[in-house]
């Protein structure tokens, strides 16, 4: 009986920190990280602040753990295309583009978690996000040398221009201060146009 109840606690607790990560996360979505304070992140998960803190000590651990889950889940998106049998050229073009796409997809939370100001810790942990992307694209640069679709010299040197494309090219779009709604026929050509720049940049010249 005693176990039965542990394993309940356990459960309720880990409900408790999803639904607290979560309303963070809507938080992010709809106003940006300076939104996210504990009093509202706790408000909107129907508890109080203290459980709250029982759960994380500030309000940077629990932004540092849903750009974690974000991150993660991209990766894992970028991952499925590295292993798919698309040939590397193919598999560089969509990475990028599903990628950007997801961004401009839900545009403030994108901008919140890679762009909006915020402290070193979190900072740290963009980069950290930043190097699990790079090590997806290095992937599949990789095989396209093998397979002579790319050429480039340097192998680190040609995933950090791409994923620098990738993360940086989104900034204008993505800005809410900026307040333009882009239609779905403006984010395919802008997404395309990037894949195809990140495309053109790193592909096999031929020799004719």
């Amino acid at each position: 009986m005693s176990y039965k109840r542990s394993s309940m606690m356990q459960e309720r607790m880990q409900q408790n920190r999803q639904t607290i990560l979560q309303s963070a996360r809507e938080l992010i979505a709809s106003g940006g990280i300076k939104d996210a304070q504990i009093q509202a992140i706790a408000e909107r998960a129907g508890v109080s602040s203290g459980l709250v803190y029982r759960y994380f000590d500030n309000k940077s651990q629990v932004l540092i753990e849903v750009l974690s889950a974000a991150i993660l889940h991209e990766i894992q998106i970028l991952n499925q295309i590295a292993a798919s049998e698309l040939s590397a050229k193919q598999k560089l073009h969509k990475a990028v583009k599903t990628f950007l796409k997801r961004a401009l997809n839900s545009p403030q939370l994108s901008y919140s978690l890679m762009f909006e100001p915020v402290d070193a810790v979190l900072e740290h942990e963009r980069f950290r996000s930043k190097q699990l992307i790079k090590q997806s694209i290095n992937e599949i640069l990789a095989e396209g040398k093998i397979s002579r679709e790319f050429e480039f010299e340097d192998l680190n040197t040609a995933s950090l221009c791409v994923v620098g494309a990738m993360t940086f090219a989104v900034i204008e779009p993505l800005n809410p201060s900026r307040g333009v709604k882009f239609d779905q026929s403006y984010k395919d050509y802008f997404v395309t146009q990037i894949a195809d720049f990140c495309v053109n940049a790193v592909q096999r010249q031929s020799n004719t």
